[in-house]
């Protein structure tokens, strides 16, 4: 019996002295992390021209990617276009000027995401009983040069003359702003340069002229819904409707606003039936630039692999969530 326990004994230690001896499998090289494990900024800063209506969706669209939106800067679309074109080129940029896209496309970008369709409307700290009533507010208007927006606000004034809702042509005439209407349409005429008159105030883009706005600078100013949904106001009670638009009541961070959501084709969900073009001009009446006033569509072009992460991520939202149609 103990010589059988011995000899099962040194059976065991032979056993366990192969096991130790066997050669151990190499670990695997370590694979990519899952995106879904990165933490937020994994994948590094994201630089970024983007238009102020556009500053949610594409950060949402960076931090989806796994990247850091901290370098994602609010620059008017016609501004950051410029910067482009003197070789500041960012990893992403974003306007909400569909008629830009030919001079980015010349500006060579990796990929271009046509995002969707909004309407224009005009925001006010009290309400209006009609639309002549923007005649005695002072209005934050975005500089027409550097932000769509700007140029679209006075393309709407001339539709609202033109459909005999009110004459509100003489508030940009101020600022020297000149309308020639054409056999189809007609031509607006802009300085490059404007100056604040007592009833406007002319902020760089749509955020200053909505921070007009929120200190009480100016009583009301043409924005839009991606616009709004980005500064986080909740459109509550519908207070009527007329030809020219929907009214809505509506809670902003800073109290109460009153938003007028206008219908086509003041809304410029659809190109105007009319041609209407802006022509910007120097101190000296030189030309500058010419555009065509169309509909307001948003699009995304990237420029690095980093820019491709975030147009890719885009594709994948709930765009309708930020406020654009298709």
């Amino acid at each position: 019996m103990k010589t059988r326990l011995i000899i099962t004994a040194a059976v065991l230690i032979i056993a366990a002295t192969a096991v130790l001896l066997l050669p151990r499998p190499e670990a695997p090289p370590p694979g990519p992390t899952s995106p879904t494990a990165q933490p937020p900024t994994a994948g590094g800063a994201v630089s970024g021209f983007v238009a102020p209506t556009l500053i949610a969706i594409t950060k949402a669209a960076a931090s989806k990617a796994g990247l850091d939106p901290g370098g994602i800067r609010s620059v008017g679309s016609v501004e950051g276009l410029r910067l482009i074109q003197q070789g500041n080129v960012p990893d992403v940029y974003a306007s909400v000027d569909i008629e830009l896209l030919p001079d980015i496309k010349k500006t060579n970008p990796r990929q271009v995401f046509v995002i969707g369709r909004f309407n224009l409307s005009i925001t006010c700290l009290k309400p209006l009983r009609d639309v002549a009533d923007l005649l005695s507010r002072r209005q934050a208007l975005a500089d027409p040069y550097k932000a769509p927006i700007g140029y679209r606000a006075l393309a709407a004034a001339w539709l609202l003359k033109k459909q005999g809702a009110a004459d509100v042509t003489s508030l940009y005439e101020e600022l020297g702003v000149r309308y020639a209407e054409t056999p189809r349409g007609v031509n607006i005429t802009t300085p490059i340069a404007l100056k604040n008159t007592p009833r406007l105030v002319v902020a760089p883009n749509l955020d200053g002229a909505w921070a007009q706005l929120e200190t009480g600078g100016a009583d009301c100013i043409f924005a839009h819904t991606p616009f709004l949904i980005n500064k986080g106001v909740k459109i509550g009670e519908k207070l009527g409707e007329t030809a020219l638009w929907v009214a809505y009541r509506a809670r902003a961070s800073f109290g109460e606003v009153y938003v007028y959501s206008l219908k086509p084709p003041l809304s410029f969900a659809e190109d105007p039936p009319y041609e209407i073009y802006v022509i910007f001009v120097d101190a000296a009446g030189n030309v500058v630039k010419t555009l065509r006033v169309g509909h307001f569509e948003a699009f995304a072009a990237s420029y690095t692999e980093r820019g491709d992460r975030v147009l890719e991520a885009m594709k994948s939202l709930d765009l309708a969530s930020f406020g654009f149609t298709k």
